[in-house]
């Protein structure tokens, strides 16, 4: 008899180990933010709360507003992508053009092999710079944008994990439609248009790359918050990142363990780069008001010196 307890207690622990092993902890997400022209401050709560309803994601949120120009401090240290399994960029960097730190922020990349997620004006991030290594990452050439209309969006990916699930179609409430060219590697998933312009207006709005070793989801929807409140933007986004970490299936489903969590919520830090590269880190969103270190809301397409106040 005793020996027989034995072995059910023996099985019913090797069970609980496996039943564990099963269940992976989230995926460590870094989405860094700032840099004017958007509302940043309300963005990175719509999209944490929002992706966070349909995967299970640990967020760092790391907030920085550069001067015109400067190297976002963000990237300075050596190992700021460590420990993470995704990169979600919705920043808007434009201004920095050194060729040399680009080409470094582009290889810690592709070092790490991490998912990356592209949103809106991270296409736009260091367009005056003569390199290409951020548009080789980033799946597009990308320049200039239209004037904002809303954005009837086709869905051309009725195969692929990220959109077959998605509806055929959709509209924005508000959109600002990017010029896009798209490069060899990248796969497009959806095109956007002007309602009863589509010849005139017609532009790659979702698109998938592969970087070498990077996966990369990316659109340049998003510069209206009521855009990214859609469910149908949240569901495309938070399909993006998963697929850029493997963790979506061929049938478009969260693999076990990676969709939304049981108690549907999320890990979220919030971190905010001083001018002088110092760091501070608050383990709240109610924390972070508090400090007065970043604006309530930032208006829409505010000029960067007039929009944001400088951090200090």
């Amino acid at each position: 008899m005793k020996s027989l307890l034995r072995t059910l207690l023996s099985f019913s622990l090797l069970a609980g180990n496996m039943l564990v092993a099963a269940e992976p902890g989230p995926l460590k997400a870094l989405l860094i933010s700032g840099g004017g022209y958007h509302d940043y401050k309300n963005q990175k709560e719509i999209l944490t709360t929002g992706i966070s309803k349909r995967a299970n994601v640990q967020w760092t949120v790391v907030i920085e507003n550069p001067n015109p120009g400067d190297f976002p401090k963000v990237f300075a240290k050596e190992d700021w992508i460590s420990g993470y399994d995704v990169i979600v960029h919705n920043q808007c960097f434009a201004k920095y053009k050194e060729n040399a730190g680009i080409d470094k922020i582009v290889k810690q990349h592709l070092d790490a092999q991490v998912g990356v997620v592209m949103i809106h004006c991270a296409m736009h991030a260091f367009r005056d710079s003569t390199t290409k290594e951020w548009d080789k990452l980033v799946g597009v050439e990308s320049r200039r944008h239209g004037p904002k209309f809303p954005i009837v969006v086709r869905n051309l990916g009725k195969t692929h994990p990220v959109t077959r699930n998605l509806p055929a179609g959709w509209k924005t409430p508000q959109g600002e439609l990017y010029h896009t060219s798209i490069l060899p590697s990248a796969t497009k998933l959806g095109v956007g248009f002007r309602e009863g312009q589509e010849a005139k207006t017609l532009q790659t709005c979702v698109w998938v790359n592969t970087y070498k070793k990077c996966r990369v989801f990316a659109t340049t929807l998003g510069h209206h918050n009521e855009t990214m409140q859609q469910e149908v933007y949240l569901d495309l986004v938070a399909n993006g990142l998963l697929w850029s970490c493997g963790k979506l299936d061929d049938k478009g489903a969260p693999r076990p363990g990676y969709g939304k969590t049981a108690e549907g919520k999320s890990s979220v830090r919030f971190q905010v780069v001083s001018k002088k590269g110092q760091l501070r880190t608050f383990s709240s969103l109610k924390e972070l008001a508090a400090s007065g270190l970043v604006p309530v809301s930032v208006p829409c397409c505010g000029h960067p010196e007039t929009g944001l106040p400088r951090l200090p």
